[in-house]
């Protein structure tokens, strides 16, 4: 794997571990101005920029979720300056309308992320996919 590959899944890195650490300025930072990500299953045209839209998103979470985690399950190299990165979100939640989850009881979402990376080594595009039943019920019970 050559530097600049190393140095992709470096930024990836961070970025995840700011996720972790609920530090949205550090991931922010990470971007590239002007970035674009999109959050599925909002929608298929939940395709939005970073600041001022899917920044919010990463706010809201911690209000929910208090004592979130997030672990870099795999991370891989694809084309271009492309990093796919399988992570855990996990933590305990509200109980949820939609009855999957009990109050306070630890879950485990999966996440598949796709950052694409700008000439710079900033992260141009994220897109997001999961499981969104749980999540789902978070919403409707609290934010």
């Amino acid at each position: 794997m050559n530097d600049e590959a190393n140095g992709l899944k470096a930024i990836a890195q961070r970025f995840f571990c700011a996720y972790d650490a609920h530090d949205v300025d550090a991931m922010v930072a990470l971007c590239a101005d002007g970035a674009l990500g999109r959050y599925l299953p909002l929608g298929r045209n939940s395709v939005m920029p970073i600041r001022g839209g899917i920044d919010n998103i990463w706010r809201a979470f911690p209000q929910a979720v208090p004592l979130f985690r997030v672990e870099v399950v795999e991370m891989i190299l694809a084309e271009g300056s492309t990093v796919i990165v399988q992570a855990i979100m996990s933590g305990p939640i509200p109980a949820d309308p939609l009855g999957i989850a009990k109050d306070g009881e630890d879950v485990h979402i999966g996440h598949c992320y796709i950052l694409r990376y700008d000439p710079k080594g900033k992260i141009a595009r994220l897109d997001c996919y999961w499981d969104n039943a749980v999540l789902n019920g978070i919403v409707k019970s609290k934010l």
